[in-house]
């Protein structure tokens, strides 16, 4: 298992972290996925062998959110 830590840009509201959550938990791959409005940080459990970090960002970016 890894852990990723990504910075993201623009979640204003409980609803932008609800829609970063679902979007990179529907990876296959993603084992668990913390999301801090405050730090607009987004911390991600994943297996390594099923998913890499690229594609947790393509999900992150296609939800309409820029990261770091």
């Amino acid at each position: 298992m890894s852990l990723a830590t990504f910075n993201v840009k623009g979640m204003n509201c409980s609803n932008c972290v609800d829609i970063v959550r679902s979007s990179v938990g529907a990876v296959k791959g993603v084992k668990n996925v913390k999301v801090d409005f405050d730090s607009k940080q987004v911390k991600v459990d994943f297996n390594p062998a099923m998913v890499q970090e690229q594609q947790i960002r393509d999900a992150i970016t296609s939800a309409g959110y820029s990261v770091q």
